[in-house]
């Protein structure tokens, strides 16, 4: 039970986040906990639960972020899959890093940002008529985002990368805070 509890909670906990950064598009874009844990979960957990636990939470708050932004395009089959996607490599990223220290750990999730980034914006710009095919439409995709647009491009990358950083340091201090989930429990020794 002692080592549910800490799970529960911390998903609980990205849940919430998660449900707060759609609740407020327009000052939070993107200020979720997913693809830091995505990146975190690929860092350090060993078994089934480094892409079980991120996959979940991200499949329980899918819909509802699409409820709570009032955005139906998050509900289609290709705004899914390169989400998807961009979250695999971003999971993949974090595996080939793993283990690092604290500094290369946070610049790692710096780059896991980015890759993000590039991958669903330029996904945007393939698939998108708002965007011109020409080199000028993938800046266009990666930084200012649509014309007439209230945000753009920009403020979710940023928002994304000091996303990442934070909840990335929140991982990595949970991670020495709170019992192993690896770990075999503790016996007494034998008398």
């Amino acid at each position: 039970m002692n080592r549910i509890l800490p799970l529960a909670l911390f998903t609980f906990l990205v849940i919430i986040f998660r449900c707060i950064g759609s609740k407020f598009p327009e000052t939070l874009p993107n200020f979720q906990p997913l693809a830091a844990l995505f990146f975190c979960g690929a860092i350090m957990a060993k078994d089934w639960r480094a892409w079980a636990i991120p996959a979940a939470a991200w499949l329980v708050t899918y819909p509802v972020n699409a409820i709570i932004t009032g955005n139906a395009q998050f509900l289609e089959p290709e705004a899914f899959t390169i989400t998807a996607v961009a979250f695999a490599v971003v999971f993949f990223f974090g595996k080939s890093m793993a283990p690092k220290h604290i500094a290369t750990t946070l610049a790692g999730a710096v780059v896991a940002a980015l890759i993000f980034h590039l991958i669903t914006n330029l996904a945007a710009w393939i698939g998108s008529p708002m965007y011109p095919k020409t080199f000028e439409g993938v800046v266009q995709s990666l930084w200012t985002g649509p014309v007439g647009s209230p945000v753009p491009s920009w403020v979710f990358l940023r928002n994304m990368v000091g996303a990442n950083l934070i909840f990335t340091a929140i991982f990595l201090s949970a991670r020495f805070a709170l019992p192993s989930f690896s770990a075999a429990p503790a016996t007494s020794p034998a008398r």
